[in-house]
Order: structure tokens, then sequence, then C-alpha cells
């Protein structure tokens, strides 16, 4: 598998070319698309966003009946970050945004390993900086800005079927809705796949899990155990036997969201978000940084999760027969947390279906842009996708009876995926739509 070309110098990244600043809005007012979106996450958020800045009608449908600024952290890589600045969304959530500049690796034990300066020099690289947020402060930008853009968001609006040669979703109230495209962005566990696969494909467990946990770090600013933790923004990962884990305070340090990442061999059938035991935390944890150690300590039981990693390899199908309806994001590729590009891909898949829906240009060409979606970004998704795998890998085996026998080298940073952060997908539309489409047209006959 390659990755695709698109990158950006620094000076690419600061401007938008004539084609972003133009290509909105290329259909005719007769034969402007209707595009129905399932599912309001960051994917489903940003295609609507996406379309829509392209003079498309859009409606999001999720069951959610109230959208609540819950969960942990989350991170956007340059690569989506770029396209959250050009759709005007970027000055909203920096300020929501972590300001570490320096992030540190520990061994287990909390013995220094290196440091990376990735963070703090994101933006000078890449012309824009790598975001890292509460995941509910930010998705609640989004919800805005597409309520701001005319986009139609419709929760409690719970999609139990479709049919794709119209293409129409129902409701779990009986109404049907038709569009003329489907973008189907309802998560790993997606039931959308199932009216582009034409099967029911489980999702399957990854083998590990992740003890996930939010705590006030105010409390914390005077214990010189943790201060360096809580003080300011910070970022910290830990390595250990079959274990990685990460700190990961902002808002001054007054918030601190940590996560665990462990084998796991539980049922998903039973649940994959599920209140977690602080003891079995403590448990595993016994012997690590005392530092780290503190920062569970002081968790409430109840502010955390037990959140099984369910995985599965990227799917080589996301568009329908009819050509009608595309799966996206997770629901397509979901990617683990190590890799810290799951929302970002899904983001850059939106920016994708929109620019491929404006250049095919007529209601007639829907089933050429989705398989010409497809085309450019599959053979980029699938290997951007193994690197989370491998990133873990890395992490998780450089120990022998406890004892550190390997450092991983993270002299280019401690994500592999930051490769990745001068990716622009608009540009790779832009560059590979001729080829990949003429492909398309060959392959499906569209």
């Amino acid at each position: 598998m390659k990755m695709m070309d698109g990158n950006c110098s620094t000076k690419e990244a600061k401007t938008e070319s004539l084609y972003f600043k133009t290509q909105r809005g290329t259909m005719t007012v007769d034969n402007k698309l209707h595009v129905l979106v399932v599912g309001a996450g960051f994917g489903g958020l940003g295609c609507a966003i996406a379309c829509k800045r392209q003079g498309f009608d859009v409606t999001v449908f999720d069951k959610v009946a109230k959208f609540a600024p819950i969960g942990d952290s989350i991170g956007f890589g340059c690569n989506s970050a770029r396209l959250l600045k050009r759709w005007g969304l970027l000055d909203d959530m920096l300020p929501l945004c972590s300001k570490v500049k320096l992030a540190t690796i520990h061994d287990y034990t909390g013995k220094l390993l290196a440091t990376d300066p990735s963070q703090g020099d994101a933006e000078e690289e890449f012309g824009v900086p790598s975001l890292i947020g509460h995941r509910g402060h930010l998705h609640q930008i989004m919800l805005d800005h597409a309520a701001k853009l005319g986009v139609d968001v419709r929760p409690g609006s719970e999609v139990v079927d479709y049919d794709s040669a119209k293409p129409s979703i129902i409701l779990k109230s009986g109404q049907e809705i038709t569009g003329d495209v489907v973008v189907v962005a309802d998560g790993v566990r997606s039931v959308g796949k199932t009216a582009v696969l034409g099967y029911h494909d489980k999702p399957q467990h990854s083998g590990y899990a992740v003890w996930r946990a939010f705590a006030d770090g105010t409390a914390l600013r005077d214990d010189p155990l943790v201060q360096n933790l809580v003080k300011n923004d910070s970022l910290g990962l830990w390595i250990g036997p079959d274990i990685h884990a990460l700190a990961l305070s902002f808002d001054g340090g007054s918030l601190i969201n940590m996560g665990v990442t462990h084998k796991d061999d539980a049922d998903i059938e039973e649940g994959w978000r599920v209140p977690a035991k602080k003891e079995d935390v403590m448990e595993l944890i016994r012997d690590w940084d005392p530092a780290y150690k503190k920062l569970w300590e002081h968790t409430p039981p109840e502010n955390i999760l037990d959140w099984k990693l369910v995985y599965r390899p990227c799917l080589e199908k996301w568009v329908s027969d009819t050509g009608l309806v595309t799966i996206t994001g997770d629901a397509a590729h979901p990617f683990l947390p190590s890799s810290s590009q799951g929302a970002s891909q899904a983001i850059e898949d939106g920016a994708t279906i929109a620019l491929c829906l404006a250049k095919a240009a007529s209601k007639a060409n829907i089933p050429l842009a989705l398989h010409t979606f497809f085309e450019i970004r599959y053979e980029h998704v699938a290997a951007a996708q193994h690197m989370g795998i491998e990133q873990r890998d890395e992490w998780h085996h450089n120990h022998e009876d406890g004892q550190l026998t390997n450092t991983p080298d993270f002299s280019k940073g401690m994500l592999k995926t930051r490769s990745l952060w001068g990716h622009d997908a608009e540009k790779v539309v832009e560059e590979e739509w001729d080829a990949k489409s003429a492909l398309a047209r060959e392959k499906y006959g569209v």
C-alpha cells in the first residue's frame, strides 16, 4: 500500500489554491444535490460542512436525542486541522485546545526516555497546529458551525434501514426520507454498512481495551509529585510490558485525561463501553511511576470507563452497487487510538466526498463521484490505519521480565502518523480526479 501525494509545504498550507475558492456551488439550482448524512460525529459533521460549502442541501440524522459535551480528549493532526482552518472552524477550536509544546515519554517505572516537540513545532512546519481538546467541546463547535451554514441536523432520528436504489433512509418511527446521495457515518457498529455490503459485517475485538478517565487537576497543583503534569498543559506517554498509558492536561492543567491500553479478552457483545472498576486499574499499574499512579488515585471511580477497542481491517467496498450510498469513517475503517488519526481520517473522507460530488457536476454522475472517492482514499486510509497497529506494537513489546530491553526510536516523534500531517485531502482530489475518475469509469462502468 502507498500513501497518497498531496502534502503541503508551509507556504502552501497557509494559502488556499484558487480551486478551493471557486469550486463551491458548481451545481445549477435545478440540479442541486440533497445529501443525507447518517451520524453526527466528527466524520458526519465534517462531511456535512464540506458538502454545504459546495452549495448542496444537507440533512444529518443521529439517534442521540440531545448532544451533550461528554467524552474525553480527542486529537486532530495537522492534516485535518488544515481542513478545519479552511472551513472556518479553527479560530473557535484553538482557545479550547491544549497548549502543550513538549511531550514526555517514559518507561512505566517513570524513567524519562525521550521528549517530543511535535506539538510545539507543528504550526511552523505544517502551516497549521495539531489540535488536542475535549471531545465534547470540539464536537459542539462543529455542530454550531454546521447549523450556521444551514445544515439541517436532526437529533433523535435513529436510522434503522436503507433503500440504496432510491436512495432513502428509514427512521425508527417508520418515516422514509429520500435524497440524492446517502453518506453513512454511523461508526464501527454501523447499521448502514449492510446496505453497502449486502450482508452484516461484525466488528472484531482487537484484543485490547483502554481504561479512560477524566479528573480535576486543580486539587493536585500543590502536590510536588505531579506538579509538572498539572501546573500547565502537559502530555505524557508511558510504555510497559504489552501496555501503554497516556496523561494529558489542558485548560491550564485544570483538566486531566488519562488512558491505559491493556490486553483484554472480554466479550464485546456484552458491551464495549462500560463502567470500569478503579481497583482493576490500580492493580495493573501497582508497580508504575508514582506520579502516574497518583493521577488515578485522585480520579473518582464514576469517571472511569472500560472501553473495549473494537476493530476491523479497512473494508474493500465502501460504495453500494447502486452507486448512491457510501460508508465513511469508522464504518469503513475504524482506527485504534494509538494512531491518533481516527477523527482526522473521517474528516478527510468527508472533504473528499464533497469535492468528488462537486467535480462530478450532476446527479447522473453520483456513482462516478462515490467510486472515485473510494479509489482516491482506499490505499491511503488502509496504510494509515495499519500505522495504529504498528504504533501499538512498537510501544508494547520492549520489555522482558518487566525490564526495558529495547527503547523505541522516538527521533521522529512519538507518533508514526505524524508522517500524515502534511497531507491535504482536498488538494489530492484536485490532483487525482482525472486519473482516479477514469479508473472508476473503467472498473465500475459508471
